[in-house]
């Protein structure tokens, strides 16, 4: 029996509905209404921040586009949409506050599978302790490191339509006290069969609550001790996008991009990019992030080439952050194309 697209649409979307509804947090507040009365709410932040200097240099509007070595952070259902059969992909930026942010992934994929593997750190370097006594600081210091490790799995439905979804760890150390906790991604892409354009849909850090946990030091308040604390919600955040290519000329290519992105703890906001391609070599990028305080901007380019047998691409980004400054991205995506025999021949006959 064929089963329609459409059909398949809604069968994907109760079943996301039944495995809501099975996990610790009510399916309702998966993604909590209402965001910008929650600001300061969620913990574990560290999980938003983005990563690929390409996804960053088109205003974060990439939930559409997540087809490359960047797709288990932005939508896991891209895996199975990359040019290569595997991604090796590493990202670096230079955060506020000299704290460095570092994410690697590989992922591979068959004609209807694809399997990756995720690693995000952020290392804070050594920061000087104080107390009330000493607020210039001691002699000693501490560190405030936080890590995450995801397995993704994704299937390509059918050639236009495919579904994925991320499960990963996360650990805070802040000095001697931790969170731990596990945290999932779901995803959907799909193709729209007019040009190149598509829509993606994602929800990002869903799970049960982040606690703090460890051994306090002995503080009396009101004749008792801190012996417990309270636990958060997670930075879930659900994104809707849509992207498409204009051919301008033989060798020129304009990408546009937009997403619909509302956060459980902040106000939801509109991102754009746009992307001016060279003879599929060299790519001028922009994009804006709507409600921002301040700051929003952002831009940057990228070089692809072709190399013994790998595609490389090689990516630049600028944030404008407002009073935190500029941040600079920086990553690279390698995949190799000397066992690449035509992986998507599959997908044409099936039209």
């Amino acid at each position: 029996m064929v089963i329609s697209t459409s059909k398949r649409i809604i069968l994907l979307v109760s079943m996301l509905l039944v495995v809501g509804t099975a996990l610790p947090v009510k399916a309702s507040e998966i993604i909590r209404l209402f965001g910008e009365e929650n600001v300061g709410t969620t913990s574990g932040l560290f999980l938003r921040i983005p990563v690929g200097a390409r996804a960053v240099a088109l205003g974060k509007a990439y939930s559409a586009l997540a087809s490359d070595g960047s797709a288990p952070f932005w939508n896991p259902a891209g895996i199975v949409r990359t040019p290569g059969l595997k991604n090796f992909f590493a990202s670096h930026m230079e955060y506020a506050a000299d704290i460095d942010i570092d994410y690697f992934a590989f992922h591979g994929r068959g004609q209807n599978f694809g399997l990756g593997l995720s690693m995000g750190t952020l290392r804070s370097g050594e920061i000087l302790r104080t107390d009330e006594y000493h607020p210039n600081g001691t002699d000693s210091t501490f560190n405030a490191n936080q890590f995450f490790m995801g397995l993704t799995l994704a299937r390509a439905m059918t050639d236009r339509f495919s579904i994925g979804g991320t499960v990963k760890y996360f650990q805070e150390n802040l000095d001697q006290f931790q969170i731990k906790t596990v945290l999932a991604d779901m995803g959907i892409f799909y193709f729209l069969g007019w040009g190149d354009a598509r829509v993606g849909f994602s929800v990002r850090n869903f799970g049960s609550d982040l606690k703090l946990d460890g051994s306090p030091a002995d503080v009396p308040i009101d004749n008792a001790s801190i012996t417990d604390f309270q636990s958060f919600p997670a930075p879930t955040v659900g994104a809707f996008g849509t992207a498409r290519t204009w051919s301008l000329g033989e060798e020129v290519n304009l990408l546009t991009t937009m997403d619909f992105s509302h956060p459980s703890d902040y106000k939801e906001s509109f991102c754009f990019g746009s992307e001016l391609g060279l003879r599929s070599r060299l790519f001028l990028r922009g994009g804006y992030e709507t409600s921002r305080d301040e700051g929003g901007l952002s831009g940057g380019f990228g070089v692809q080439l072709k190399r013994k047998g790998f595609l490389i691409k090689v990516d630049y980004a600028f944030n404008d952050m407002g009073n935190f400054g500029g941040i600079h991205y920086v990553s690279v995506d390698l995949s190799p194309l000397f066992r690449l025999k035509d992986p998507d021949a599959w997908r044409r006959r099936s039209r």
